[in-house]
């Protein structure tokens, strides 16, 4: 692969690189992602994908991140793609590396990666700008991102999500799950209006972001992005990529404060099962791709049969309780 890739990025972007500044960069399940740091020094991120997993793909991705970049939100420039999987063996793209900007003791400005020994650890501060962010980018018109799916009106959203992710259940798999099924009709019963449209990142919180000096440089992920109600992000931040960063209370207080956005519990609720309800389905296509032998990787039979578990039986509580 390294070799195919050499020719492919010295062909389209004019990057030359040898084999030792080649890394595999050890976070995210996904994506394969490598870190190219070319003889000229400049550094480049390679984003593989994997077989289908959580049913997403590069082309969407690649779409969504040139439309916001375009529209200055801070996310890295795609430099370049490859979707028809010929290269390497799957779809991949190339985009910039982020790094972060630190003042110095002497007061100048260096240039470093902007990296913590845990990249799920931040301080208020960076809690709150991240929040700040969230917002902006809630605040974006929905038209013209690149999405696949656009609903026809903004309360469509949520229910077409739902079927979304009940499709890519149904592609992993061809056992019918009947807590699936009932969650997916509850979920599309009680989906919440909504007013208006709203780009949705739907993977938001600490270890999706990059931060430096209290302020967000970059967001990453955007795998899961979509046309839908912010509530989503705000609840699968507070409910599972923030809860080990910050107390449920110190969020909801940091969501009030600086976005405006509150919920009634049981509102919480129903967004916390839609975010189970997303991940159960999405974790099933991991134990698929293990077993055709696409990824034999272990994290991915742990994630199609454990943690698909976990979620599914979280789930399925709210469900069965609030009915």
């Amino acid at each position: 692969m390294h070799e195919s890739l050499r020719a492919w990025l010295a062909a389209n972007i004019d990057l030359v690189f040898s084999t030792s500044t080649f890394h595999r960069i050890g976070t995210g399940h996904s994506r394969a992602m490598y870190r190219v740091t070319a003889d000229d020094g400049r550094r480049v991120v390679v984003r593989v994908e994997q077989g289908g997993v959580f049913g997403t793909t590069s082309a969407e991705e690649c779409r969504v991140m040139r439309d916001l970049h375009q529209a200055g939100f801070p996310v890295a420039r795609i430099l370049g793609s490859e979707l028809t999987g010929e290269v390497v063996g799957q779809p991949f793209f190339v985009m910039e590396f982020i790094t972060g900007i630190e003042e110095t003791a002497g007061g100048e400005s260096a240039e470093r990666e902007a990296a913590v020994p845990d990249e799920r650890l931040l301080d208020l501060e960076t809690a709150a700008s991240f929040v700040d962010m969230l917002t902006r980018l809630h605040a974006l018109h929905g038209a013209g991102f690149g999405f696949d799916i656009v609903p026809p009106s903004p309360s469509d959203a949520t229910r077409l999500q739902v079927q979304r992710w009940l499709d890519v259940y149904r592609s992993a798999t061809s056992l019918a799950n009947p807590l699936i099924i009932e969650a997916a009709a509850w979920l599309t019963f009680h989906a919440p209006p909504l007013e208006r449209l709203s780009v949705v990142h739907g993977d938001a919180g600490p270890g999706n972001f990059v931060h430096s000096g209290g302020a967000i440089v970059g967001v990453t992920d955007w795998e899961f992005a979509h046309l839908g109600d912010p509530a989503e992000d705000f609840s699968f931040c507070l409910a599972m990529r923030g809860s080990r960063t910050m107390a449920r209370a110190a969020w909801l207080q940091l969501f009030a404060e600086r976005a405006g956005f509150e919920l009634t519990d049981d509102q919480w609720l129903y967004w916390e099962a839609f975010n189970l309800f997303k991940g159960a389905c999405a974790n099933r296509t991991c134990l698929r791709i293990f077993e055709e032998g696409v990824n034999r990787a272990p994290n991915m039979a742990i994630i199609g049969t454990a943690l698909h578990q976990v979620f599914l039986r979280r789930l399925a509580g709210i469900v069965h309780a609030a009915r």
